[in-house]
C-alpha cells in the first residue's frame, strides 16, 4: 500500500477517535461522593391514574436533586387495550416483572413505584 494512502487512513482514524473522545468527554457524568437513591416509576399512557403520579415525580427529581435519579419507565402492558403508549418497552414491563418478584409484590400495577428495588 502507498505511503500517501497509510498516511491518509492514519489520519482519518486518528481525527476519528479525537472527535468520539471529545463526544465521550461532552456526556461523560461524576457520581456525587455520597449515595443516591434510585426511584422508578412504573407507569403508561393507556393508565388514568398515572398522570398524577407523573407529575408527582417531575417534582420529586428537581427537589431532590442530589439524593435521587428519577427514572419513569413506560409499561407496555396496558397497550392492548386500544391506546398505544409510544414510550412504551418490553424491557419496562420485564424489569417491573422482576422487582416485583424481588419484594415479594404479588401483583405489578400502574403507577407503581420502587426505590431501592423495593416496592413503596
Amino acid at each position: 500500500m502507498p505511503w500517501h494512502t497509510l498516511l491518509s487512513s492514519g489520519l482519518i482514524s486518528a481525527m476519528t477517535l479525537t472527535a468520539l473522545n471529545a463526544t465521550a468527554a461532552a456526556c461523560a457524568a461524576n457520581s456525587p461522593t455520597h449515595t443516591v437513591a434510585l426511584v422508578e416509576l412504573y407507569t403508561s399512557e393507556g393508565c388514568s391514574s398515572c398522570p398524577p403520579a407523573d407529575a408527582w415525580l417531575s417534582k420529586l427529581a428537581p427537589r431532590f436533586a442530589d439524593q435521587l435519579v428519577a427514572l419513569a419507565l413506560h409499561v407496555d402492558y396496558w397497550d392492548y387495550i386500544g391506546w398505544k403508549d409510544p414510550y412504551a418497552q418490553a424491557q419496562f414491563s420485564e424489569r417491573q416483572r422482576k422487582l416485583g418478584g424481588l419484594s415479594r409484590s404479588t401483583t405489578i400495577y400502574t403507577p407503581e413505584v420502587f426505590a431501592g428495588m423495593r416496592e413503596l
